[in-house]
């Protein structure tokens, strides 16, 4: 086990997903001395519209430029799960690997994008995050569905809080006007999904979401999430 639990826990679905959904948001984390692990869950090796681009290049890439992006976040450490880009299922192992991540990193706050999205929805997002919050409640709290786990010296850990990021249902804010600069600096290194340098359209679509989660408090630029108080019993 480790000897200090970290504050926050963000899962994406694929590289790029944490930097967009939460970056500003790290980075002021982190910033305020806070530790904060990125675990991508997909290799992101379908996340090309060039028929030319070979998979396990793109990979390759995307994992490079998640590592650059992560380091201007001030993020202490990113795990690659590496399970394959619009593949991901919802199974008990894909459940262990995620809970034995939340036992092993016990963290206060868990962050993923929210699963309800409606309509138009990567497949990967919904899996994710529905098996994440499966996994932080009951499962976590649930010893005698992860005994192998607890041979192994991993304990019951209780999640504080979840915030789920993309959600249609906000209600709950973050200030990020100082670190929204840092956000897009980090969202640059993606540059085989955003290109080089950043796509006008992208920038754009970036600052608005960002003014727009800042409506009616008294800063300028926000990250808002559906936020969830976990059930501490079950």
């Amino acid at each position: 086990m480790r000897d200090k639990a970290v504050h926050m826990v963000a899962f994406a679905p694929h590289p790029l997903d944490a930097d967009l959904g939460i970056g500003g948001t790290v980075a002021r984390m982190t910033q305020e001395g806070k530790e904060v692990i990125v675990v991508v869950c997909t290799n992101g090796d379908k996340g090309s519209s060039d028929p030319d681009m070979k998979p396990e290049e793109l990979a390759q890439i995307r994992e490079q430029e998640q590592l650059v992006s992560a380091k201007m976040l001030g993020v202490t450490e990113v795990i690659f799960l590496r399970h394959p880009d619009l593949g991901l299922e919802y199974t008990p192992e894909l459940r262990k690997e995620i809970l034995r991540l939340i036992l092993t990193y016990r963290p206060e706050i868990v962050a993923t994008c929210d699963p309800y999205k409606q309509y138009f929805s990567n497949p990967d997002h919904r899996v994710i995050s529905q098996t994440l919050l499966d996994a932080i409640w009951p499962c976590a709290l649930a010893p005698n569905t992860y005994r192998d786990l607890l041979e192994q010296g991993l304990q019951l850990h209780k999640v504080k809080e979840v915030l789920l990021w993309q959600t249609e249902e906000p209600n709950y804010r973050l200030d990020i006007s100082d670190t929204f600069d840092i956000k897009k600096a980090a969202l640059s290194c993606h540059k085989s999904q955003i290109g080089d340098p950043m796509e006008a359209e992208f920038e754009e679509i970036l600052t608005n979401g960002a003014t727009v989660a800042a409506e009616g408090e008294n800063y300028r630029f926000g990250e808002a999430f559906h936020r969830l108080e976990v059930l501490q019993r079950l």
